[in-house]
């Protein structure tokens, strides 16, 4: 972890240089309010507290009483420049338990904690223990925001262990890893992000958390597996799948990163992990039963498996469904409704090869989602590559259920299929097809 941080002291920095020595032996730069080079024991105006805090991407401030029993008022600065540079979440306030700082009116109570201050030592410590404690950071702006301005995790990766500092915790660079492997597959650019990211893992992984590393890992081998998807056509259909290398790599990568996942009742990686774990395994075992050269046993079998991490998939999004944060920034209907359709999309493929006679129903709940992000995000509120590839998901579950629903008369067919067409020529002229936007084509033609 290369965090830097800022801390900002008022009094004496004894307990500031305390608090230094102690985070930089867990692998974060620190940075005294007013030390220049932040190696010698006395502060320097050589270089100022705005540049310093620019090269930081969070704060520690320090309440303390000068001489006169006041807060110096260059503390007070530091605060509002640190709180407008990070957010609060990234801003740690705190005091000895015994000492009565005068705060202004404005301020909350619990924004400032108390610190056991027996003596220096211990509330050195106590500060330390606090600041590591509020790390797990969840990513607050809306994941599909995020997904559409992909640039942005672009930049906190190339950010994270340069010279001016991270602009995000590894907490939440994990977090960001995983929506920029979904950025990655939307937008079809899994090659350059496979290989950005491969390259971050092969300069900086010895520095990596324990949920950085997950993170990098299950994206590098969902990437893997969706370069290496293979595609045959026959009688009119398109059939996309793997081969067993492929199935067999992916599925032991992602049984290691499940065993290595870590449990946290503080922060929610863990949780989005194992969404997309469940989610892409599945996957895995969807494609690799639909193998041309498997017997039928094998791929019953498979398909099996694929309906029950399917199920377990789902049941870990209506998790984080659940998430006041994912609703407060309506991920709901964003990127959880799109992991929720991928399973929905498996079950009613999985239950229909195993003759089960629910299977329509997935599909519809799939469809009902699809329906829902098309709707969602219109052409010209997105990236129109984004927005393409909602239509294609919702196009190809529509002509998997239209021939299913005896409802549907000619003229409504009719209708669809207009629809189908100038969707089609929409994407033809942008030269953006893969093996889903065929299997819609061979739809339209045979139809």
């Amino acid at each position: 972890m290369r965090d830097r941080v800022f801390i900002a002291w008022s009094g004496t920095n004894h307990i500031a240089l305390k608090v230094k020595d102690m985070l930089e032996k867990h692998n974060y730069l620190c940075c005294i309010g007013g030390n220049a080079d932040n190696n010698s024991k006395y502060t320097s105006v050589g270089d100022t507290v705005i540049q310093q805090i620019k090269t930081c991407n969070q704060a520690i401030v320090i309440f303390q009483n000068r001489k006169d029993n006041c807060v110096s008022n260059n503390l007070f600065f530091e605060l509002g420049y640190v709180l407008s540079m990070y957010g609060t979440k990234k801003i740690h306030c705190v005091k000895k338990a015994k000492e009565q700082v005068v705060l202004p009116s404005d301020f909350d109570n619990s924004f400032v904690a108390s610190i056991d201050d027996t003596d220096e030592e211990t509330f050195a410590k106590g500060i330390v223990d606090y600041f590591l404690g509020r790390q797990k950071m969840n990513v607050t702006q809306n994941k599909m925001w995020l997904i559409n301005n992909r640039y942005i995790i672009h930049d906190m990766i190339k950010s994270h262990y340069s010279d001016n500092g991270s602009k995000c915790s590894d907490y939440e660079l994990a977090q960001y890893i995983l929506f920029y492997m979904q950025s990655a597959y939307l937008f079809g650019d899994e090659r350059n992000i496979r290989q950005e990211v491969f390259e971050f893992k092969q300069a900086y992984h010895f520095n990596f958390s324990t949920e950085l590393s997950a993170a990098v890992n299950i994206c590098l081998a969902f990437l893997d597996l969706n370069i290496n998807l293979k595609t045959v056509e026959k009688d009119g259909q398109s059939t996309v799948f793997i081969d067993l290398n492929c199935f067999w790599k992916r599925k032991d990568e992602y049984a290691h990163i499940l065993s290595r996942l870590p449990e946290d009742d503080m922060g929610m990686f863990d949780e989005w992990a194992k969404a997309f774990v469940y989610i892409h395994l599945n996957y895995i075992y969807y494609l690799y039963a639909k193998n041309p050269n498997l017997d039928k046993d094998t791929s019953l079998s498979l398909f099996k498996t694929a309906k029950d991490y399917a199920i377990d998939a789902i049941c870990k999004v209506e998790a984080l469904e659940k998430e006041s944060i994912n609703i407060e920034n309506n991920d709901t209907i964003g990127i959880l409704s799109l992991m929720k359709s991928y399973s929905c999309w498996v079950l009613y493929y999985s239950k229909s090869a195993l003759d089960e006679g629910d299977a329509v129903d997935w599909l519809k709940k799939a469809l009902q989602e699809r329906r829902s992000l098309k709707n969602t995000f219109e052409k010209g509120t997105i990236d129109t590559q984004l927005y393409n590839y909602f239509c294609m998901e919702y196009y190809l579950t529509m002509t998997k259920y239209l021939p299913l629903d005896d409802t549907v008369d000619l003229i409504e067919k009719q209708a669809y299929k207009s629809e189908v067409n100038e969707y089609l020529e929409s994407v033809k002229e942008q030269n953006n097809k893969n093996a889903y936007f065929r299997q819609i084509e061979l739809w339209y033609q045979c139809n």
